[in-house]
């Protein structure tokens, strides 16, 4: 019996006691409705957070009660929208394009009233070409011809050696091509600008042909001297545009003349956006002497 007073079990009965007395003792002294209360106040907070559980699981099993058609609805809508953000990005881009493009053209144009010109972009580079050739987006039916200047607002980039309908072939003056005539705008000394595969490589194009007395000097502007254009000789090139400076004077391998390495101030490589002259002053009547040259050269030949 004394082992009973001892046990856990008689511990816990004695615990259950004071709680039942301490509760008699409460109700009489705080009134009949204390209990409630008391109770009310412990179940209050359990009430909170089943509510909300509840909430939450009524509005997930609304978004999982939506059909797979509502949903892919839905989707196609947002994707629209997407859609529509992106054309919106890619015409402000092409207006920022457009814009720098036109006051490239007014800069031009001003300086040059004989000059028409038409805007490109280029489309394609030809990965076998050493010279850096690419293709634009313009041809002959915008009045693209062979032999048309192409120039950026820095200086001259090439000329049209392939023509179709919607888009023309450029070749670059980095070229081994390339021969015509340039002045330095410094002392007015004349050459012929030309290129070879060596120089190419590194960006630079020469102007040949120098006299030994020449007074051409490292950084000197180059440009195109025009005469042939303007002597009717059928030069693709009017006069004045830009090409580079001169890096270094140099003793020609082959002759006693000199010749000067220039810098193109365009990188026909990175060139994105270009201008080509469909028409200047001069223009027809060099070609028509260009035609004339090559004509009788074929007659001459044929006999």
């Amino acid at each position: 019996m004394n082992r009973f007073f001892q046990t856990k079990k008689f511990k816990g009965l004695i615990v259950v006691l004071f709680l039942l007395f301490s509760l008699v003792l409460y109700t009489s002294t705080a009134g009949p409705g204390a209990v409630g209360d008391m109770l009310n106040s412990i179940a209050m907070p359990l009430q909170k957070v089943f509510s909300s559980v509840t909430g939450k699981a009524q509005t997930n099993t609304a978004t999982i009660s939506k059909s797979k058609e509502e949903l892919q609805a839905e989707n196609t809508k947002l994707q629209q929208q997407v859609n529509e953000l992106n054309q919106k990005l890619t015409n402000y881009y092409s207006a920022v394009q457009q814009n720098e493009q036109y006051k490239q053209f007014l800069g031009i144009k001003n300086e040059h009233k004989d000059y028409q010109l038409l805007s490109a972009s280029v489309i394609e580079r030809d990965p076998n070409s050493l010279f850096s050739s690419f293709t634009i987006d313009q041809g002959s039916v915008s009045g693209v011809t062979k032999d048309c200047p192409v120039i950026t607002s820095a200086g001259l980039v090439g000329w049209i050696s392939e023509v179709s309908a919607l888009s023309s072939k450029v070749t670059t003056i980095l070229d081994e091509s390339s021969q015509f005539g340039v002045r330095d705008t410094a002392n007015r000394d004349t050459g012929v600008l030309d290129s070879e595969l060596k120089l190419a490589d590194q960006g630079i194009v020469k102007m040949s042909y120098l006299a030994n007395g020449t007074t051409i000097k490292k950084g000197d502007q180059i440009v195109t001297s025009g005469l042939a254009v303007e002597s009717g000789f059928g030069g693709k090139f009017p006069r004045g545009l830009p090409i580079g400076t001169v890096s270094a004077i140099k003793n020609s391998p082959y002759d006693v003349s000199l010749y000067a390495e220039v810098r193109p101030y365009v990188n026909p490589a990175k060139v994105r956006d270009v201008m080509v002259i469909t028409d200047f002053r001069g223009k027809a009547e060099a070609a028509k002497e260009s035609s004339s040259q090559i004509n009788s050269s074929s007659s001459g030949a044929s006999r």
